[in-house]
């Protein structure tokens, strides 16, 4: 095994802390990415992130360093590339890279050469172990490689990199793909460069999670949270990996009770499989966000009146209580309820703090929470 030498690990450690400490920003990744390619003695570097739609694959980012072409036409360029979600492109699946290919550096060799040897496409591998280093059986590499010569050839050619050796890493979190990569250079890269990217995956995984968890931070405005509390039933946003990345109070105490059923329902219905059931999701789309998709339990409204009348029992409600919970669970306002009920907003607020007492709760938000929480 070959071990980093003291220089090496020097130049390991400097990029660690400057993707640990460089500022979350669209500025800041280009930077780290061209101090990449500078300690991997590289002449392009590429990273960027793919959404799985329910129809085609997306750049969700892309940064570039060292190319002669506006970054706008390389983006364009591998935008234009991305197939239907039913035919991926290149050697991984971007939905779901095989497990021996996530966090792992590869070296591949370049366009031209692949194509001019007929061969595959890592640096001095047999067949055999190119296919398990890529998670491919022997039967799929041939049609993989055609496929990938095919698709990504065009891309290579159009961006003037076919000539090039590529060093690459899928960063993942788990099977999602959180971004591509890579390095690209006229001459081979060393064993040694090769394992110095792979010590460095770790602190880009760390990166690009942070990067992520930021861009769908903006995608919760206060609007959509103030909504989703308003529905009345369980709701939650997914990623399309299926990841829950936000839940209402009542979707908050479904994911606690730790329901097996609700967790595949949202990650099929969030992979664009079929779903039979109560569960209706809607695609959300933020500008440099992958696609996520409410989801809202749409059983949950139908057995709500069941509820309230075992709960009035339980909380001694007075007939009045008991319509204006059946309100409150529904995300209607206090004035919204007063003007259904034919009676003064103050009058309702009454209703609201009787409510809580009884329920043994501190906020209306506590209150739905308790409403679905218990049995």
């Amino acid at each position: 095994m070959i071990r980093l030498n003291s220089e090496e690990q020097g130049l390991l450690a400097d990029l660690e802390v400057l993707l640990a400490e460089a500022e979350p920003s669209a500025e800041s990744l280009p930077t780290v990415l061209g101090a990449l390619r500078d300690a991997l003695k590289g002449e392009r570097a590429v990273a960027y992130g793919v959404d799985v739609g329910p129809e085609r694959y997306h750049a969700s980012y892309s940064h570039f360093v060292g190319f002669p072409l506006p970054a706008a036409t390389v983006h364009e360029t591998l935008e234009g590339s991305m197939s239907s979600v039913s035919d991926p492109w290149g050697w991984f699946d971007p939905a779901r890279p095989e497990p021996a290919q996530r966090n792992r550096a590869l070296h591949f060799r370049s366009l031209a050469e692949t194509e001019a040897r007929q061969t595959m496409p890592l640096h001095d591998l047999p067949a055999v172990e190119v296919g398990r280093r890529l998670g491919l059986s022997e039967g799929e590499l041939e049609t993989v490689r055609e496929r990938a010569l095919t698709r990504s050839g065009a891309v290579f050619r159009q961006l003037g990199v076919e000539n090039m050796a590529w060093l690459r890493t899928l960063v993942c979190e788990g099977p999602a793909l959180l971004g591509w990569v890579g390095i690209g250079r006229a001459e081979p890269f060393t064993e040694r460069e090769q394992r110095l990217l792979q010590a460095l995956t770790p602190a880009l995984q760390r990166r690009l999670t942070m990067e992520t968890r930021l861009r769908e931070s903006g995608l919760m405005s206060t609007a959509l949270e103030v909504a989703m509390e308003a529905l009345g039933r369980a709701a939650w946003v997914v990623s399309s990996s299926g990841r829950v990345v936000h839940a209402n109070s009542a979707g908050r105490v479904r994911l606690e009770r730790g329901e097996p059923e609700l967790m595949e329902l949202l990650k099929r219905g969030a992979q664009g499989i079929p779903c039979s059931g109560p569960l209706t999701l809607t695609p959300l789309r933020t500008s440099g966000l992958p696609a996520h998709y409410l989801a809202i339990d749409s059983g949950t409204a139908s057995s709500a009146a069941a509820r309230v009348h075992a709960l009035s029992a339980r909380w001694s409600l007075t007939a009045r209580e008991s319509e204006v919970l059946t309100h409150i669970v529904q995300g209607e306002t206090n004035k919204t309820i007063a003007g259904r009920l034919g009676c003064a907003e103050r009058t309702v607020e009454v209703h609201v703090t009787h409510l809580l007492s009884k329920a043994q709760v501190e906020s209306r938000s506590a209150l739905i929470a308790r409403f679905f929480q218990t049995s």
